[in-house]
């Protein structure tokens, strides 16, 4: 099991109440910052609800590659299920799953993927109306701050139990009104929180705080109770530098990195390679792939596309290298990250994006950028050597 599942003694009392004292009837709401083990909560919770006699429960999730890391919290360290992989999906998958079982057609494509995706939930919505299809016992659902609001009707419309888990400085498209719709839907007394934070070393927190801190609440490195190697660090490179020259330096920190912290990937780590754009990341990917001492260790994380019915998204366990997208690293977590060409796509980023990327890694952070450090993350960290005056 991946050193991100925790066993029951490794939880705190808060993050086991949430678990196991709340009532089995009625939908609640759960936020809190990264690392404070929200989406272990969520599967325990699921798993705790089914095991309570009510099997007809869905794990629901944004994106392929985060569903595909929570079905390795599926099985035990002596690999018995001990809850349904095929009950894990994404919110895309599972609205698809109602049509299919309804025979009804999908929307129409439509130039904007956030209409058609209200159309999309607004269908699902509606085919609960006299279903055959029994409601479900329990919907579970991952990084909601980024649901739309037709998105949270349609959950809604199809259980009395829904568990919400989210984080609105985590919310990474635009068109999401963030926890707003589930907060207005749910009684106040439903809505919890986690305050504490294990899993961020101090100077990410700090980087982290540079960019957002919760309205109301404390900052990251107030709350944070790390457990984990030392020393961490957040490395800004001082200076641009072509994209083949930064991909060469990852490549060669890399090397040095799964040799470090080789105890941990063992037991489960992950080592993350970012890009903003998905032409970029495939291009990282195949140079990594070529290299003779991180060839074998290298997959890619994406999900398939309409044309690739043979292609498996599963994160493979011998590979601890991921390579990824920005927006697919959404709900994921790194012992080391390497953010490379972090200029790209400034423009479109917004200051949770920035956030939720630099609160993916652990341990270490790397920056490169390509022709100037943008804005937010110069305001973040102070790259190593520059002169004090």
């Amino acid at each position: 099991m991946s050193l991100w599942w925790v066993k029951k003694d490794e939880l705190d009392e808060a993050q086991i109440a949430l678990i196991e004292d709340l009532s089995l009837e009625g939908s609640y709401l759960v936020v809190g910052p990264p690392g404070c083990g929200k989406t272990n909560v969520l599967l325990r919770r699921a798993q705790f609800v089914r095991a309570q006699g009510f099997p007809n429960v869905e794990v629901l999730t944004f994106t392929r590659p985060l569903t595909e890391f929570v079905k390795t919290g599926c099985v035990d360290e002596q690999g018995r299920e001990i809850f349904p992989r095929n009950r894990v999906s994404t919110i895309e998958s599972w609205a698809r799953s109602l049509y299919r079982a309804h025979h009804k057609s999908l929307p129409d494509d439509e130039p904007n993927l956030a209409e058609w995706k209200r159309t999309m939930a607004k269908g699902v919505k509606s085919l609960s109306k006299g279903s055959p299809v029994p409601r479900y016992d329990a919907l579970f659902v991952d990084e909601a701050q980024d649901l739309l609001q037709e998105e949270v009707e349609a959950v809604l419309a199809w259980t009395d139990t829904a568990f919400f888990v989210g984080d609105d400085r985590q919310k990474i498209y635009g068109e999401s009104a963030g926890l707003t719709p589930i907060r207005n839907a749910l009684p106040g007394a439903n809505q919890k929180q986690l305050k504490f934070h294990y899993r961020l070393a101090p100077e990410i927190c700090r980087a982290a705080d540079r960019v957002l801190i919760p309205e109301g609440q404390q900052s990251l490195a107030a709350t944070c109770h790390y457990r984990g190697p030392s020393p961490s660090r957040v490395n800004v490179e001082p200076n641009p530098m072509a994209k083949a020259d930064q991909v060469s330096l990852a490549i060669e920190r890399l090397k040095r990195q799964v040799r470090v912290f080789a105890d941990f990937l063992d037991r489960g780590d992950r080592i993350a390679v970012i890009t903003a754009r998905t032409a970029d990341r495939d291009c990282v990917f195949e140079r990594l792939l070529q290299d003779p001492t991180l060839g074998d260790q290298v997959q890619l994380l994406r999900a398939r596309t309409a044309e690739e019915r043979d292609y498996d998204p599963t994160v493979a366990a011998d590979r601890p290298i991921c390579v990824l997208t920005a927006k697919g690293s959404k709900g994921l977590e790194f012992r080391t990250l390497h953010w490379l060409f972090a200029d790209e796509l400034s423009h479109h980023h917004t200051r949770e994006e920035y956030y939720t990327v630099l609160t993916r890694a652990k341990t270490s952070m790397d920056i490169y950028y390509t022709t100037s450090l943008p804005g937010v993350l110069a305001g973040a960290a102070i790259p190593q050597d520059t002169p004090t005056w």
